[in-house]
């Protein structure tokens, strides 16, 4: 009887490891089972939703549906959304969240103090002037104009080391601060990625003027993490994955819908 005993024991000790083996491990996120994801300031078509201290409630976009899709393959049920100021997205030091969405360019400055996923997104600089500017019809047109760009971005950079405009450019801490200054025509030109400068004219086509060019900088859209994430190959696997099964092209289609190849190039 003892021999039964044991042997049926052996038995249920050799299907536990099995199954153990078989089970996927569970993502390495901060809280075990969910997933933190940092979304910045409202971006059109990319995250919208209502902040709460340094909770985002309901947010809509193209990122929140890419950063569900890719808690779906990692089989992480539950996603949480904070607040991450741009400005302190690329400082080194542990941050709260577990990915964060941000359009943000991948660089090897950035990455220095940060890990980027693979890229979700391809985007030139862009050019939105105010109702009262004159399009420019190149690069030595838009020099002459008053330009703006939001702190810490390509764009700024952009204007900085390359485009050296006659006029110091304004330099704003958030989106929403460049967008108002081209509509209440303190900025003549805002240089800022074309998917995001294109979107915000779309969502309100009576308070510029035209996206009037893009310049070609062919950037490229990572998911930020902390330097060292054990997430990063993860989430490089899950966005490989979504894009082969053309899950991301449909939501890019799905909220961004607009041609950004016929935006003409500046040169």
């Amino acid at each position: 009887m003892k021999r039964l005993i044991l042997v049926a024991s052996l038995a249920v000790a050799a299907l536990a490891a099995t199954a153990a083996l078989a089970a996927p491990a569970s993502a390495p996120t901060r809280t075990p089972g969910t997933l933190v994801v940092g979304f910045g300031d409202a971006a059109v078509g990319f995250a919208i939703g209502t902040r709460r201290g340094s909770t985002i409630h309901n947010p809509k976009g193209y990122e929140v549906d890419l950063a569900k899709a890719i808690a779906k393959q990692l089989a992480i049920p539950n996603v949480k959304y904070v607040y991450t100021p741009w400005a302190k997205l690329f400082a080194p030091g542990s941050k709260d969240f577990d990915v964060s969405l941000q359009e943000a360019t991948i660089t090897a400055a950035r990455a220095r103090t940060v890990d980027f996923s693979k890229s979700y997104l391809n985007a030139n600089q862009g050019v939105l002037i105010s109702k009262q500017t004159t399009a420019p019809k190149s690069l030595a047109d838009l020099k002459q104009l008053q330009t703006c760009a939001q702190v810490d971005t390509t764009g700024l950079g952009y204007i900085q080391t390359r485009l050296h405009p006659t006029q110091k450019p304004l330099v704003y801490q958030s989106t929403a601060a460049a967008f108002t200054a081209v509509q209440i025509g303190r900025c003549d030109a805002l240089v800022l990625d074309v998917p995001i400068v294109a979107l915000q004219k779309k969502s309100k086509p009576g308070a510029y003027g035209p996206v009037a060019g893009q310049i070609v900088t062919k950037e490229q859209y990572g998911i930020v993490m902390q330097k060292g994430s054990k997430l990063k190959p993860l989430v490089n696997g899950a966005i490989t994955k979504l894009t082969k099964n053309g899950t991301i092209g449909k939501l890019q289609k799905k909220w961004f819908n607009l041609n950004f190849g016929a935006i003409p190039v500046l040169k």
